[in-house]
């Protein structure tokens, strides 16, 4: 069970790697055109140009989800994290919320355990959430616009 999410940085590359695509014309030499790997990349930009703790960071609601979901499944048993993904999945594939135009969900934030915290996006919203919601005051009319009535 981790707590925080393993580190993905790369502090060296290999230039003698096995190639799968070989060239047509000399077979001892790869062919960097179909390999796709970018081409003429630079390799300071395959060691990894960003701080370590970068990866770690944007991996960190992930990890923790899975742990959450971990212990669910160690107190309560198999059911408790699967009912908890399928109502996830459930709500991220309907995503009507008329009043904010589809944007944060109460329901994800319950399920989430995020209904407690204030977030960066509660705050300060986007400018298509600010025209929509100053434009449209009631529930009706924000349904008509989304039905095309």
């Amino acid at each position: 069970m981790n707590v925080i999410p393993g580190n993905n940085f790369n502090t060296s590359v290999s230039t003698s790697q096995d190639t799968l695509h070989q060239s047509n014309a000399i077979p001892s030499l790869p062919d960097t055109l179909r390999q796709q790997n970018g081409g003429a990349v630079p390799l300071s930009s395959q060691i990894g140009n960003h701080h370590p703790l970068q990866d770690r960071i944007t991996n960190w609601e992930s990890t923790q989800r899975d742990r959450q979901l971990e212990q669910y499944r160690q107190i309560f048993g198999i059911a408790e994290p699967m009912k908890r993904v399928m109502e996830l999945e459930i709500i991220e594939k309907s995503g009507f919320n008329p009043i904010h135009n589809n944007g944060n969900s109460l329901h994800k934030d319950i399920l989430l355990n995020k209904d407690t915290s204030i977030d960066w996006e509660d705050v300060y919203t986007t400018n298509e959430q600010i025209t929509s919601t100053a434009v449209a005051k009631d529930i009706h009319t924000v349904m008509e616009n989304n039905l095309n009535l």
